[in-house]
């Protein structure tokens, strides 16, 4: 059996089909002994985004931008900790780090 560990923290963490999260569809990391959602003191203490507002990461990331190819030509960028439950990559707003919601339509 793998163990898996916390990305920000190193503390062990385990995933249940239980929880899951309504607002992006992903499993929730749960602590093992407790069984109760992994509470991160690394994610605590950071400082949460405000809406409207983006805060400059500590260290910069190495992030590659891409022009949406369905038509709006926004920037986008891809990251590994942003995929559906079926493996696919997830674009992200270069300005805001969400889900990219392309506003042209897209038509064969």
């Amino acid at each position: 059996m793998s163990s898996l560990s916390c990305r920000l923290c190193g503390q062990s963490i385990k995933f249940d089909d239980k929880w899951v999260s309504e607002r992006t569809g992903k499993k929730i990391p749960l602590d093992p002994g407790t069984n109760e959602p992994h509470d991160c003191p690394v994610r605590r203490d950071q400082p949460q985004k405000q809406q409207g507002q983006i805060q400059q990461p500590q260290q910069p990331q190495q992030r590659h931008y891409y022009m949406c190819n369905k038509g709006c030509g926004q920037e986008i960028y891809f990251d590994a900790n942003n995929k559906t439950q079926s493996g696919k990559w997830i674009p992200l707003d270069k300005d805001t780090g969400l889900a990219h919601q392309c506003q042209q339509q897209y038509r064969q």
